[in-house]
């Protein structure tokens, strides 16, 4: 039986979940494709979709497949080694020193008359790389991204034409000329595919591990050229949770520091009903913790501001002055809104928005204070 997930399905058909989870549970063996031209956003599903399930299934992602470029990102995170060392006595206390030749590990056992040679060992390990295609097992479920018609699909696998037609086919993909083909469609015009798969995933199985997260938070931030909704927010809100990080594959330390910034602000994020407000906080700790400024403040506001549709967001964030001060900056399209803010606060305001100090110490008290002030009519 075909059916189709529309976007605005997701949350009204529970029992579509229930199908797509059954299908993943009763196969055997699972096989993901992606188109040759896959985009970031399409890459990064994949890789997600990979990643989330491979602890739990027999799933393949074979080389010659799939993009050139998806497979080095999978290579490259599969690739790495890492030093394992095992230690079977019970230990009190582990830490480490660094040195001009690398560094110390120190394991501390609880009791020093029980350890003995054999109770150690240290070993040096890389995860497996993907198997494959000559060497993949019969499958019976295929999942392709953006993969817009079956005569397509079947180009992937020419050496065994009939394998495509004895298995189940998950067809998801954000191309209106899709052609449905799969018994299980997924497809939503011009979204966010790892949203997509963010989505599905949540719903299915109500968490996902950190490597999958971080992949979907990649491919979400690498959709947002235009402003979405806060559905969007919530999933980010929801994987960065989840252990993700906005930012996954960057490596320029201002970048990584701002975005960080960004995801703790997400992470913090509440909403006031009354008003279709938003509140979030920074505490001192956040701040330090990422070495940041108030130049990363701004990029959090805008950030905020250009890519979601939030009508109004406050942020607080304690300042390092001594005695401790709240800040606050805001914006919000509601008149009554920003007088509220403008009659209680003393600060700098301009047009819809402004910067302010709050008449607290401590941000619990802050927010407290903010959420009382909205509330009064």
């Amino acid at each position: 039986m075909t059916f189709t997930l529309k976007y605005s399905s997701f949350k009204k058909n529970m029992d579509y979940f229930e199908r797509i989870k059954n299908s993943i549970e009763n196969a055997k063996n699972i096989v993901i494709v992606a188109n040759n031209n896959a985009d970031k956003d399409i890459m990064a599903a994949t890789l997600a979709m990979f990643f989330a399930l491979k602890n739990k299934y027999n799933v393949f992602l074979p080389e010659e497949k799939n993009p050139e470029k998806l497979i080095e990102f999978l290579n490259e995170d599969v690739g790495k080694k890492k030093i394992v060392i095992s230690l079977k006595n019970d230990i009190s206390e582990i830490s480490y020193q660094k040195s001009d030749n690398g560094i110390d590990l120190h394991l501390i056992p609880k009791n020093i008359e029980d350890l003995s040679p054999e109770n150690f060992s240290c070993k040096l390990i890389s995860e497996e790389k993907p198997e494959s295609f000559s060497s993949l097992p019969i499958f019976d479920l295929i999942i392709a991204f953006n993969i817009k018609s079956f005569n397509e699909l079947e180009n992937y696998f020419q050496e065994n034409t009939d394998s495509v037609y004895n298995c189940t086919v998950m067809n998801i993909d954000n191309n209106d000329q899709n052609e449905n083909y799969g018994e299980i469609n997924i497809i939503e015009k011009d979204s966010s595919v790892s949203e997509q798969i963010a989505i599905l995933i949540k719903n299915i199985y109500g968490k996902i591990n950190d490597k999958a997260a971080g992949f979907l938070l990649w491919g979400i931030i690498s959709n947002l050229n235009n402003k979405k909704t806060f559905q969007t927010l919530k999933i980010i809100k929801w994987l960065i949770g989840q252990g993700g990080n906005l930012y996954f594959n960057h490596t320029k330390p201002e970048t990584k520091r701002k975005l960080s910034l960004l995801g703790k602000t997400i992470e913090n994020l509440k909403f006031i009903e009354t008003d279709n407000f938003y509140l979030s906080s920074l505490s001192e700790k956040d701040l330090k913790t990422n070495d940041s400024t108030s130049a990363d403040i701004s990029f959090v506001i805008e950030k905020i501001k250009n890519y979601f549709s939030i009508p109004s967001f406050m942020l607080l964030w304690e300042g390092r002055s001594s005695p401790v001060s709240i800040k606050g900056v805001f914006y919000s399209k509601k008149e009554d809104l920003i007088n509220k803010i403008k009659n209680t606060y003393s600060g700098s305001y301009k047009g819809e928005g402004g910067i302010f100090l709050t008449k607290n110490q401590d941000l619990f008290s802050a927010e407290k204070e903010i959420t009382s002030l909205l509330w009064k009519k």
